[in-house]
This record gives structure tokens, sequence and C-alpha cells, in this order.
């Protein structure tokens, strides 16, 4: 495909992107999956369609959802440049962090798995917006700062984790597992004031990237630092990475070798020098006085280095005994939720309960392919029913199509419905045949 025509037809559907400006803005994450469904495929085809289109000759083991689209990688920046040019929709990388890569270590934490809240999602619902934040996608940030409640990372009806968009098809708002609204946590804790003052300078940072009249430079934000260490710690680098509760060889790399600063390192400087997130980032030191600075204390929720945790004893006969009255309930439980209520490791369960844990494991199993039958049951009469009024109404049956006749909500399963709507065409082709 020639560039010419790359920049003169809009190849796919120009969606337009949520919330740029705002803190909640959309994630690329987000907005992949969404222009997946506005043209009615899997995220995989929509993903294998830019492969072809791009010339990126990418392995066919390549999944998109393991890669970090939102973030500062060299991946997120070819996959925002690719569809700004396939949609005509410019500023993609808004939707990622790659405005920051310059002035953040991308070896800051990471998720260690898909997160979301809750009520943003149930806000999202009513008004017909259901979409996943760049904020979610950011490690440090374990709370909303709008709803003042922590991130939630399990799903409240099958109780799996990273179901959140790692699917071929993908609807954001619903579990990709079990089909089931994830706006439907009543349960979710709320958050310490710290955690929400580090969402809340997470989303002014994200809020921020889209005005800026220039990309961050690490020149700024170094000089930022040496003055906010000059001025609070008369230079003294010790003192400071002391106030900060970090290493002073830590701060000795930023100020001496040039280091770029990690995002929780940031975000301690911030709270003890009283200064918002994005004027650090930026080097803006124009109205910020020392003698006026409001401290926050994060050391809670950005440890200083990881501790080894002291070694739990378990009593083990008890917990066999538990494992047995689970095994003869009659609501079924994965060993990854009984290990999590037992606080125990699954490893730990299989080591020293382990025929207790291998019945649980087979029970859970045949209880996933029970309910697996019923939903493939339930979308094949679903889509039976759909197809013989689509068929009734002179018109083709397509995934479009189907979805317009489905019931309210229905559409929300869509694992697997492609598959379903084969069988079915196969098998009416076979009766045809007779």
């Amino acid at each position: 495909m020639s560039e010419e025509l790359l920049n003169t037809r809009s190849m796919l559907n120009p969606v337009a992107p949520i919330g740029i400006g705002t803190p909640e803005v959309e994630s690329m994450v987000s907005y992949f999956c969404r222009l997946a469904m506005s043209h009615c495929i899997s995220t995989t085809e929509l993903h294998r369609f830019v492969d072809r289109t791009m010339q990126w000759q990418l392995s066919e083991k390549y999944d998109w959802y393991q890669v970090g689209l939102s973030g500062m990688s060299d991946t997120a920046e070819r996959m925002a440049n690719a569809l700004s040019k396939l949609t005509g929709i410019g500023n993609l990388d808004s939707l990622t962090l790659l405005t920051w890569r310059d002035v953040i270590a991308q070896s800051s934490p990471k998720p260690a798995s898909s997160r979301w809240c809750p009520q943003c999602l149930t806000e999202g619902r009513e008004t017909g917006r259901t979409y996943f934040r760049l904020a979610w996608d950011v490690g440090t940030v374990t709370a909303c700062s709008k709803h003042k409640i922590r991130l939630a990372h399990v799903c409240p009806d099958c109780n799996r984790t990273d179901t959140r968009h790692s699917s071929a098809f993908v609807m954001p708002g619903w579990c990709t597992s079990c089909g089931m609204f994830l706006g439907n946590d009543k349960q979710s804790p709320p958050a310490t004031p710290a955690e929400v003052w580090i969402a809340s300078q997470v989303g002014a940072m994200l809020a921020s990237q889209s005005t800026l009249a220039s990309l961050p430079e690490r020149g700024a934000l170094l000089g930022g630092i040496r003055e906010i260490v000059t001025r609070l710690d008369n230079g003294k680098n010790a003192l400071f990475a002391r106030r900060i509760g970090l290493n002073k060889t830590t701060v000795h790399h930023w100020l001496k070798g040039g280091g770029v600063p990690t995002l929780p390192g940031l975000l301690r400087i911030a709270s003890q020098a009283g200064l918002s997130l994005p004027k650090l980032l930026t080097g803006d030191l124009e109205r910020w006085s020392p003698t006026t600075s409001q401290i926050h204390e994060v050391d809670s929720v950005l440890p200083n280095q990881k501790r080894r945790a002291a070694r739990q004893r378990h009593d083990w006969d008890h917990i066999r005994a538990q494992l047995a009255v689970l095994a003869q309930s009659p609501t079924v439980v994965s060993v990854e939720e009984t290990a999590r209520n037992l606080n125990v490791s699954v490893r730990e369960l299989y080591a020293y309960a382990n025929e207790e844990a291998c019945s649980l494991g087979r029970r859970w199993i045949e209880h996933r392919q029970q309910r697996g039958e019923q939903s493939r049951n339930a979308a094949r009469d679903l889509i039976e029913t759909a197809c013989s009024e689509i068929l009734a109404e002179g018109k083709a049956v397509n995934l479009r199509e189907l979805i317009a006749h489905f019931p309210n909500g229905s559409a929300n399963r869509f694992n697997g419905i492609l598959k379903r709507l084969k069988e079915i065409q196969e098998k009416r082709n076979a009766v045809e045949l007779q």
C-alpha cells in the first residue's frame, strides 16, 4: 500500500478517542478493542490487517494483548503511528505514555495484571461509553482518584484475573472469560489518601500531555531536581535521598550520571517537594516555594526496597480439613481462589495438600466445562433464532445483523460467537444437501 494512499484515504473507521486532555483519557489498548468492534471483527483480525498493511511481518505467535500498547515502548509508538495513518485520527500517541519516555524510566513498575475501576465502568455503561483508562495501565496507580476506591483485577463473577482484554473478541467493560460485566463488583475497598494522591498526580500528568508545547526533556527534569536539592537540603544529595526515602546512590545516579528516575522515584520527589508531578517532569519551578509546600507521606505505598516477607507457618491439618469441606460444598471454587482465601500460595497447596488440591482442581475443571457447554448451547439457540429472523427479513446473515437482533445485553457474550455461527451454517448446509 503506497504512502500516498495511506495519507489520502481512511482505511479504518475514524473512531474518535475518548477523554484526551483529561485524567480519564482512554488507553491505546481500549482504542484498539473499540476499533475492532466498529468493524465487527476480532482484535486478532484487526492486528493481522494492520500487520499486512504496514508490512511489519510479525511472527504468527505474536499476541497483541501481551504487548504494552499503552506504554512507552517502540511497539506502542509503532502502533500509535500506524493507527493514526489508517484511521486519519492524529495524535493517537496521547493514548500512550510515549510523551514521557525521556523523563520516566521504562523500568518503572508495570501492572501485574489488568485492572479497572468498577464504578467508572458502571457510569460508562449508563452513558454508553465503557472504555479502559490509560491510568489503569500505569503500574504505580492502584486506585481511582475520582471514586477513591482501589482498582479491581478479579472478575466478580468467575474470579479470574487478566480477563479484561486477553481475548480475540473484547468488549471493553465485560469479562473475556465468562462474559459478565466487570462493573458489578460492589466490594471495592476504599483507597488510602496516599493511593488517591498518587492516582491524582498521574491523572494530572496524563491530562497535560496533549497540551504540552514540546516534549519534556531529561535535561530540564534533572535541572529541576538539582534546584530542589539545593533549596531543600543545601545541595547535599545524601540528605535529599534520606528525605525522599531512597538510597543516595540512586540520587547520585540521577544527578551525576544522567540517569532517568522511575515513576515511583519521581512521585517521592513530588510528594516531599510539594510540587505537582507534571511541573516536576517539565522542570517548571517558576512558582514553586518550599516554604509553602504540602508534604504527602507515600512510604506505605511506594516502599523503599523489596523486603523478603517473613516465612509464614500454616496448620496444614486444618487446611486439609477445610479443603475436604470445600470439595463437598455446592459452591464450586477454583484452587487459585481457595489459595487466596486461605492466605497460602497455589504451589504450597499442591505441595502440602496435593490430594485435596487436585480434587478441587478436577471439580473446578468439570464445572467450567459444564458452564461452557451451557453457554455454547445458549449462544447456539440465540444465534439460530436471530438467523431465522434475519433471513425472514430478506437480509444476509453477518455479525452486525446478529448483534442487532440479539436481546439487550446478550451481545456482551462475544466469545466464540463466530464459531457458533459457522457450526449452524454447516449444519444447515448438510440438511439442504440431504
